[in-house]
């Protein structure tokens, strides 16, 4: 399974949280975590996208997807131990934590793989 199939929906979530955060709260700092890292997410995926339909590979989504997953699941991971809060700290942590062990696989594995069109002779 490509990334971006993983990195888009993830990429919209962690975007709508935010969202969430600051209707809910009038938190800007979730706004801005939310934009920032969801923004991010949607690139990395976008370019993964881009990447595959000019049947090559992306290293840099790959990096950035990975670097993301990892600072959410550390940060909301950390902020899930000191308050105890299942909503929203240990929901992102976990689903991070779960998404940044999918992309571990894929770069173990070699990334996305590379497809060529076959032709039809």
């Amino acid at each position: 399974m490509d990334d971006f199939y993983v990195t888009i929906p993830y990429g919209l979530v962690v975007l709508g949280g935010g969202i969430a955060g600051y209707v809910k709260r009038g938190s800007a700092a979730s706004l801005a975590a939310g934009a920032g890292f969801g923004g991010a997410l949607l690139l990395g995926g976008a370019l993964s996208i881009w990447a595959f339909a000019r049947h090559s590979s992306s290293l840099f989504a790959t990096v950035l997807q990975t670097v993301c997953a990892a600072a959410l699941t550390i940060v909301m991971g950390i902020r899930y131990m000191k308050t105890r809060k299942v909503m929203p700290a240990g929901i992102v942590a976990m689903i991070s934590a779960i998404v940044l062990i999918f992309y571990v696989y894929k770069i173990s594995n070699g990334g996305n793989e590379v497809y060529f069109p076959v032709s039809a002779e």
